[in-house]
């Protein structure tokens, strides 16, 4: 229950931010949303789960109201609070600018720090190795089957200079805080692994970036984080942060979560891959035998080599649309089956003998041990073995696995790329269309709380394609729609008066730029936001010479530099407009006179086109469900409202949205969407 000191400290700490805080404005529904989560996870709801759901329009100050409300509850419970985001950019804002400014003002004293991957992080016994393994006469990667591609001189040099520059402490070990990273191959060679890692009986423990790292968060009260990580570490077993029950998240940018967790529990591998992993365990097997003066192991790479080149004529007779080969509703076909299983049971008895191996040469070095040059080297590369082989298994048992009856099916599908040596590598995937299960068993059954916010969370004024996506179930748990603080009747919603509908592509094309041409006002800052790229450049080609204003494209310059060239030109009063596609319908803050305009060049609808997609698909429609209605309409709706969400940032930006989607006045979805629009002034003309 939320006791009277909670509920003191909460009340001050927020009086403090009120007082103090420069430009701080009192709004309802940031005192709303402070009192919601308060009230859910202090456990004032007792028959409802501690998770709340909120969504809260950009203004409401919402960041400040999960901070002021969590950060007392999750110390007086003695609980971590880990804040979780879609992006770089918001973590960069909680880090450095929000959680400070909520320190100053918060009643009870708090600790924070970020989290990053394992992977991010240096190994420094694994670089150090390799920078002592070139300068002995016999380097280990001088190996081709341990190592595919060795590092060349100049990469050398730059782990010479990574080690210096460590030791000197003149850098914290961080592949980010890097001037120039390694490639990822080599990068891979000296970056922690959790398959290498030798924690506390490692030499260099108390100089090891990632524990060093680890034991900020150990400390700290308050974790920044994003959600790839949360999903693979709960995934992998905490491994990296607190277990759930010991944690209160909040899910920021929650929107994006679904999709997340989507990718995270896919499993993929690629004929090369395989190929380049048995040769290396096989290898580092024999390597272990000799050195401990074993009898050689049988060599397994052969009947591997001989299945996947089996595999490989049968996949080069599949059918490819855009280099994937769907099966249908997940069942592979009993030829490829038959070949996968004989490749399992191959690669099983090749990991059994590498286990077996790398065993052998952990009891070895108890008894004999050998000059670290020697050992070191080699345990990384039978720790990479491992989780090589581990991850080949993974996806073969997905991949052959056969889908319970009635309950939606895997995704599996074969991808194809030609290599830059003209080789084809076939990719092999296996992905869950509904991660409604790992989410419940993983975060909602164990965590001590949860909130989940963003500006759209709700799509077509309801919460039930979020559940549907998360796995939440509507009465177990609490939900809030935050009013905008923003006056957003005084904004035209214009549905332009088009010929064109948007399937017809070159008539649509040309009559988008022609509008163009006139509605938009050279002298002004606009937005101009497309669904597709091919219509973008069609489009771009169309009127470039023809504005008497900057023209900025996505994909001439990289996103920041977009919006800092568009903002220097309104700067000096001159006219700008930005051409951009999905990632430039969300994420950008273009406030005041920035932007005054914004077009919307076509609903986007999510027709089913990746691999998961086009299962989810076809399994709703094959138990007789609409998957427009209950997937591309929703998710349209939410998309809309964030491409209008562009234009009001603050209380006195003004301006115009104009659509050039007759579907919004021809079709009976139309009204729907306008319905779930904020309160706009729809003109439709």
């Amino acid at each position: 229950m939320l006791s009277a000191e909670l509920k003191t400290q909460i009340r001050n700490s927020f009086n403090a931010a009120k007082d103090a805080m420069p430009g701080f404005k009192i709004r309802q529904a940031q005192n709303k949303m402070i009192a919601e989560i308060s009230k859910t996870l202090a456990g004032e709801h007792p028959k409802s789960n501690p998770i709340l759901c909120v969504e809260a329009p950009t203004g409401t100050g919402k960041t400040l109201a999960y901070l002021l409300s969590a950060i007392p509850i999750a110390i007086a419970n003695e609980k971590k609070l880990v804040i979780s985001s879609a992006n770089v950019a918001l973590q960069e804002q909680l880090l450095f600018k929000d959680i400070p400014e909520v320190q100053k003002y918060c009643t009870v004293d708090f600790e924070y720090a970020l989290v990053k991957g394992r992977s991010r992080y240096l190994c420094v016994r694994n670089l150090i190795n390799l920078v002592e393994d070139n300068a002995s006469q016999e380097p280990l990667f001088d190996n081709p089957s341990l190592w595919d591609s060795p590092p060349e001189k100049h990469q050398l040099s730059q782990m010479s200079e990574m080690l210096d520059l460590y030791s000197n402490k003149k850098w914290n070990g961080e592949i980010d805080a890097l001037d120039k990273t390694p490639p990822p191959n080599l990068w891979q060679k000296i970056a922690c692994n959790r398959f290498t890692c030798n924690a506390k009986s490692c030499t260099f423990y108390s100089d090891c970036a990632f524990f060093k790292a680890r034991q900020k968060i150990t400390n700290a009260d308050v974790i920044v984080a994003n959600h790839d990580l949360i999903l693979a570490d709960l995934n992998a077993g905490n491994t990296i942060l607190p277990a759930a029950e010991d944690s209160i998240y909040i899910f920021d940018e929650a929107h994006h979560l679904s999709q997340k967790a989507l990718s995270h529990f896919s499993l993929n591998t690629n004929s090369e891959f395989i190929k380049t992993s048995i040769k290396q365990a096989q290898s580092a097997g024999e390597k272990v035998h000799k050195l401990t003066q074993q009898t050689p192991p049988k060599n397994l790479v052969s009947p591997i080599d001989n299945y996947l080149n089996d595999l490989i004529e049968m996949l080069e007779q599949l059918e490819f649309e855009d280099e994937i080969h769907l099966f249908q509703q997940g069942i592979i076909s009993a030829d490829i089956a038959k070949i996968c299983q004989n490749l399992l049971i191959a690669i099983s008895t090749l990991s059994k003998q590498f286990d077996k191996s790398k065993e052998s040469w952990e009891d070895y070095l108890k008894i004999s041990p050998l000059d670290k040059t020697i050992a070191e080297p080699l345990n990384n590369i039978l720790g990479q073995c491992a989780g090589n082989l581990s991850s080949i298994l993974a996806l073969f048992s997905s991949f052959l696995a056969v889908d319970k009856a009635g309950s939606a099916p895997h995704s599996r599908w074969i991808g194809r790329i030609i290599l830059s040596n003209k080789k084809t590598n076939y990719s092999i995937n296996s992905a869950q269309i509904d991660i409604a299960n790992n989410l419940h068993n993983l975060i909602w059954s164990k965590a001590a709380g949860s909130v989940l916010t963003s500006a759209t969370l709700s799509s077509l004024g309801s919460f039930h394609r979020l559940n549907q996506q998360l796995g939440l179930v509507k009465n177990d748990n609490q939900y809030l729609r935050l009013p905008s603080p923003f006056l957003f009747d005084k904004v035209d919603f214009i549905v332009a008066n088009f010929k064109a509908n948007p399937t017809q592509i070159s008539e649509h094309t040309n009559e988008v730029a022609a509008q163009l041409l006139k509605r938009i006002d050279p002298k002004t800052g606009s937005l101009v936001l497309f669904a597709s790229n091919k219509q973008m450049q069609m489009v771009a080609d169309l009127v470039e010479k023809k504005f008497a204003c900057d023209l900025l494209i996505q994909g001439e310059f990289a996103k920041k530099l977009i919006l800092e060239k568009h903002i220097n030109c309104r700067k000096n009063g001159k006219g700008s407009i930005i051409f951009g596609l999905d990632s430039f319908a969300e994420g950008v803050d273009l406030k005041g006179e920035n932007l005054t305009h914004v077009v919307i060049v076509k609903l986007r609808f999510s027709v089913p086109t990746s691999p998961i997609e086009k299962t989810t698909s076809d399994y709703l429609e094959s138990q007789g469900r609409n998957s427009f209605m209950e997937i591309s309409l929703p998710d349209a709706s939410l998309k809309l409202i964030q491409a209008c969400g562009r234009l009001i940032r603050t209380e006195t930006d003004t301006g115009k949205i104009t659509i050039f989607d007759k579907r919004l006045t021809t079709k009976r979805y139309g009204k729907q969407l306008l319905d779930a629009l904020p309160d706009y002034n729809i003109v439709i003309e």
